[in-house]
């Protein structure tokens, strides 16, 4: 029956993961319909132009043309396709939520009802809280169509396990692919799908579709519980004498069963996916009766990071401060739970003159905050106006800084994350996290 499925797909969803995973099936030879129901969207991919930054996606629209084309419609998703991956947006203040997902499936069935076609693979990559697929989207599918699950349509979980950045080659470099299935006939369906993006041969793991929820939320679950007790030890050896956090991560790093991986201390964990992920295993597990304890600790840790960077800033007793890096993370624009700007809102309500940069981000900050920030598009110009500088990004634009730099009295710098070289600062006093200040 493999042979019967059209080579063709429809993806819904064209944001920042969608986009990039669809035109990496494309490129890879795959015939995709994309929608997105954002017409200004369409409109910018169907004009050759990339509607945001993201590392190698103008690279993939370049290669994908001729395999990919663009839609705001759901109409010929049943007409030319057999199988619909569908990443969009589910993120929430508290979580996750399954709204979007349910307005595309939606969408879908409305066509598919309409349609004498046998069978239908519907392909989920956003991530949903454990139990959604069966409880909510299986059954409004069986609603919406008067069919039955591996009878008139599959179902199949793939989570992306990406990060801002990186998503290209976290998609095309994965450590495993995670396939949640109905069935046996859904599972080959997908993996054969799935085989023709990475390139590193990764293992494939394929299970159920609740045990590929779980799963999917578990990973950010313990990768967080690792970075806060990273940021942990910084915070201890910031209390005593002649000690630095890095020889102690990178030692016991070495160990196999730690791995250096997220093994960093430094500012707390943001993005979209980590902080709400922590809330979601919280969620997840009190929905089951559990106290997930140690994520609740974790989440409290992370908060702490904050509250310290503001503390040590605050303590300097400096007026104006630059600070190098808004992001949540390198080579990215997404500002959401960033430290850089949580630190920033704080120095607004103490009456700080702040003076930011930022490589990628600098137009959603000045969306943001307006006239109260003094912006700049030169490094140099941004930290020769700063009484302390903040390098809060290991950005490598950063390393050029030097006491040749300095032109403020008392000049002090904090690194962040112990990036720049120590040994170039005589004239301006160095500070860093994961040592005593």
């Amino acid at each position: 029956m493999l042979n019967i499925i059209k080579n063709k797909i429809s993806f819904v969803g064209l944001g920042k993961l969608g986009l990039p995973l669809s035109t990496t099936f494309a490129k890879n030879g795959v015939k995709v319909i994309g929608v997105d129901k954002q017409q200004s969207l369409i409109d910018t991919l169907k004009n050759g132009n990339i509607p945001f930054f993201e590392e190698g996606l103008e690279k993939n629209l370049e290669l994908s043309r001729g395999n990919i084309e663009y839609k705001s419609n759901y109409e010929e998703i049943i007409i030319d396709t057999d199988i619909t991956v569908i990443l969009v947006n589910t993120q929430s203040e508290k979580g996750y939520s399954s709204v979007n997902v349910e307005y595309a499936i939606a969408d879908i069935c409305k066509e598919l009802k309409k349609s004498d076609k046998l069978y239908h693979l519907f392909i989920l990559s956003s991530t949903v809280m454990p139990r959604d697929i069966e409880d909510i989207f299986i059954p409004m599918i069986e609603k919406l169509t008067n069919r039955k699950l591996n009878e008139g349509f599959g179902f199949s979980y793939v989570p992306d396990v990406v990060k801002l950045g990186s998503v290209i080659k976290d998609f095309e470099n994965p450590d495993v692919v995670i396939i949640g299935s109905g069935d046996d006939y859904s599972s080959k369906i997908t993996r054969e799908l799935y085989d023709n993006i990475p390139k590193n041969n990764p293992p494939v793991c394929e299970m159920s579709l609740t045990e590929a929820e779980i799963s999917k939320v578990s990973l950010n679950a313990y990768l967080v519980n690792k970075i806060s007790f990273a940021n942990f030890l910084s915070n201890l050896c910031e209390t005593i004498d002649g000690v630095n956090v890095d020889n102690i991560t990178n030692s016991i790093g070495y160990h196999k069963p730690i791995s250096h991986y997220f093994l960093k201390g430094g500012l707390s964990f943001g993005g979209t996916c980590f902080p709400r992920d922590t809330l979601a295993f919280i969620e997840f597990a009190d929905k089951f009766g559990l106290d997930a304890k140690q994520l609740k600790a974790t989440d409290k840790i992370n908060k702490y990071q904050d509250l310290n960077l503001f503390n040590i800033v605050k303590n300097t007793g400096k007026d104006s401060i630059s600070i190098l890096g808004l992001s949540f993370k390198p080579n990215t624009p997404t500002i959401t739970e960033s430290p850089s700007i949580k630190l920033i809102e704080n120095l607004l309500v103490e009456g700080k003159t702040i003076n930011v940069y930022d490589p990628l981000c600098m137009d959603i900050v000045k969306e943001k905050f307006g006239n109260r920030l003094n912006y700049f598009d030169s490094i140099k110009d941004c930290f020769k106006v700063g009484e302390l500088v903040i390098v809060a990004l290991p950005y490598d634009e950063f390393k050029n800084i030097d006491d040749t730099w300095k032109q403020v009295d008392d000049q002090i710098i904090l690194d962040c994350w112990r990036f720049l070289d120590r040994n170039k600062f005589d004239k301006i006093t160095y500070k860093c996290l994961g040592e005593r200040i």
